[in-house]
């Protein structure tokens, strides 16, 4: 805001906070200037708020990573752990070959009624026994990976299943009116064609 004047003490408050490491837009809300007004003052004073360095990982740091991500198949909560930026993490689980597909949450009926199955009993048994409908039990003894709307066959191949339409239905077309919203579908509904 070009000619607004701000007092000496707001100007020494903001150095003070960057000088705590704070960035310029945070020290100028808190100091409640406007940040064209700080900006200005960094470059009066002949300072520039220069970008910091993007971090270096050692080898050892992604070693550390792997080993870690052995123990939990989770890229998040490893970086978390570790300190590391995120995105760097998922980079090199992504170049190792490692999707995050492949570390789904395991399904432990499942699990369990493939085990039953490989015991020899029937799909039925097993599905009784495991609590689930047919549907999945088929789906589960074919190698059939169940996502949403859809579904991954053992060969690799994916099926996704097109969005339900609900015919004879039309969406409510709402708009802001004084007093509340309208819904325009009720307001536009022809009560008598022969007018």
């Amino acid at each position: 805001m070009a000619g607004r004047k701000y007092s000496k003490e707001q100007k020494d408050e903001f150095f003070r906070l960057l000088d705590k490491g704070g960035t310029v837009r945070a020290a100028a809300r808190a100091v409640g200037v406007h940040q064209d007004a700080d900006y200005n003052w960094l470059r009066n004073s002949g300072l520039t708020m220069q970008r910091a360095t993007p971090r270096t990982y050692t080898p050892e740091d992604k070693a550390e990573f792997f080993r870690r991500l052995a123990d939990n198949p989770n890229v998040s909560a490893v970086a978390r752990e570790l300190g590391f930026t995120r995105i760097t993490c998922y980079s090199w689980a992504y170049k190792a070959g490692i999707r995050t597909s492949e570390v789904r949450k395991v399904n432990p009926r499942r699990e369990e009624f493939l085990r039953l199955r490989a015991e020899g009993l029937t799909r039925a048994q097993a599905r009784a026994r495991v609590g689930a409908d047919a549907r999945s039990a088929t789906d589960w003894d074919k190698g059939i990976t169940i996502i949403n709307r859809g579904r991954i066959y053992p060969d690799g191949r994916i099926v996704r299943y097109p969005e339900p339409t609900l015919v004879g239905v039309t969406a409510e077309r709402r708009v802001r009116a004084i007093g509340g919203s309208v819904d325009l579908n009720k307001v536009e509904k022809v009560i008598d064609s022969s007018i």
